[in-house]
């Protein structure tokens, strides 16, 4: 998550002992397995490009503004959330454009309509049976043990060859309706596109793509402190893998196409979602609704376990909707929230008119503030839970079977 923290809770966070906040960095750094050439390779890049200029947004409604790579981490020290919109700034105006000319137009989404009522109990019932916390666990494991996985780092380009392997691996033997794409950004970490071809091709000429995403990279105060951002994003990259994962052992296929994606460069300004939303835009490709899961694991102690709906800069209709999802299928419940501008990738998908949501592990204030973004976002710690990330893979697996449905074929060749 794009959180931005004031530098004094940063400094706190990052000390996790009585030591000065840099001495503690540089102390978690040295003890890290192949810190020197890791950290050469980073610091280098870091100095090189910390006076390159940015074009950045921090509101709707304020004029974007050039600053420098140090002016973004500036901003971050004062807590103020921004978008980088140096390579995509004319991100959403086809859309705006052609929704103002043509309303009808094929190429704009039509109505903010969602379902009023679940359809797919039955379905649903038993891939819930099938979640387990083996895979996340070990998925989170290997995740992690990247000393980072920060945009530019030859670590963040070595977690995201791991991811797309992974990935790959898990649909290896569906083929026939699902592909992996990588997604190039100039930066070296690329986002990965997974691609769910529906059976009614021509329902999803009406309706639109189902996106559900998640980010990949990790982030620290500087980017050659480690950051194994097991919660940001580490929880909801696994969220989604362990949802398709339970959802082809079911034999689902989609009757509208799915797709689910994992971003690079999130903390660097939704750079990586930007990019890909603006190649939808231009290419024309109607989004039907898009779901960020971007950090689903942290119960802060002694706080009631609920799902927190981000209440501002989403689409209201398919929050809604969402909050219909938790109640029917979850065994918590969902509290409304605000999290401010561009809190994480769904920001892109909104900018360029598709419906978007955000579910997140708590209210803002009960979120793992103090870990995110530090040496501390581990998943060995009493308030990461996975029992608790068990329940953003059903909101996730509910997601995209009551938007994108279940193909009558396959439902007869499943599982009964």
């Amino acid at each position: 998550m794009k959180l931005t923290i004031p530098i004094a809770a940063v400094a706190v966070a990052l000390s996790g002992v009585s030591a000065l906040p840099i001495q503690a960095g540089v102390q978690d750094l040295a003890s890290t397995t192949g810190f020197a050439g890791s950290i050469f390779t980073t610091l280098t890049s870091s100095f090189k490009h910390m006076f390159s200029a940015r074009l950045i947004q921090t509101a709707p409604d304020q004029q974007p503004y050039w600053t420098t790579e140090m002016g973004k981490q500036i901003l971050w020290y004062r807590g103020i959330h921004f978008m980088d919109l140096t390579d995509t700034p004319t991100l959403g105006q086809i859309n705006a454009a052609l929704a103002q000319a043509n309303p009808s137009s094929s190429f704009v989404k039509d109505g903010s309509k969602f379902p009023e009522s679940v359809s797919h109990q039955k379905q649903l019932k038993r891939v819930f049976q099938d979640i387990s916390q083996d895979g996340p666990r070990a998925h989170l494991e290997k995740f992690t043990s990247f000393h980072t996985r920060y945009y530019k780092s030859e670590t963040g380009r070595q977690s995201q060859a791991w991811l797309l392997s992974t990935v790959s691996d898990l649909v290896k033997n569906h083929s026939d309706f699902i592909k992996v794409e990588e997604f190039p950004h100039p930066w070296g970490q690329n986002s990965i596109l997974l691609k769910i071809k529906a059976s009614d091709k021509r329902l999803t000429d009406k309706k639109g793509v189902t996106i559900l995403g998640a980010h990949q990279d990790s982030t620290n105060l500087f980017p050659f402190f480690a950051a194994p951002g097991a919660d940001d994003d580490g929880s909801g990259t696994v969220t989604i893998i362990e949802a398709l994962r339970v959802l082809l052992l079911s034999h689902w296929r989609p009757e509208s196409d799915v797709e689910l994606h994992w971003y690079s460069a999130e903390e660097g300004g939704l750079l990586g979602s930007q990019a890909v939303a603006q190649a939808y835009e231009r290419k024309g490709i109607k989004v039907h609704a898009m779901l960020q899961q971007d950090m689903t694991a942290f119960v802060k102690t002694g706080t009631k376990e609920t799902v927190g709906l981000v209440a501002d800069f989403v689409s209201q209709p398919l929050t809604k909707f969402i909050g219909m999802l938790v109640d029917n299928y979850l065994d918590i419940g969902y509290t409304h929230t605000k999290l401010g501008y561009a809190g994480s990738d769904h920001a892109s998908w909104t900018k360029i008119g598709a419906d978007s949501a955000f579910a997140i592990e708590a209210t803002f204030e009960n979120s793992n503030l103090k870990r995110i973004h530090t040496t501390q976002d581990t998943f060995d710690h009493p308030e990461f839970s996975f029992e608790h990330l068990m329940q953003f893979v059903r909101l996730s697996a509910s997601f995209v079977v009551e938007l994108a449905g279940w193909s009558e074929v396959e439902r007869r060749e499943g599982v009964n």
